[in-house]
């Protein structure tokens, strides 16, 4: 049978929260991190699609795809 005082109690309690706490700081860290990497993806296809929708918009207008194409 182990005996503990409160001080060894309270110091294995605080390390557990402290533990706890750093575990739900990397969650955190590594969801922002998830959720940035998405936005850039996003902001690439977005970017993709403007300039494909401008060269069709740019086409329709009697723009030469070739023209658009080197100058986008």
């Amino acid at each position: 049978m182990t005996v503990h005082d409160a001080r060894s109690t309270r110091y294995e309690t605080s390390r557990r929260v402290r533990d706890a706490e750093q575990d739900r700081e990397e969650l955190i860290d590594h969801e922002v991190a998830d959720l940035a990497r998405l936005l850039d993806r996003v902001d690439g296809l977005t970017h993709e699609v403007r300039r494909r929708l401008r060269r069709i918009e740019h086409h329709r207008g009697g723009v030469s795809p070739e023209w658009t194409s080197r100058n986008m």
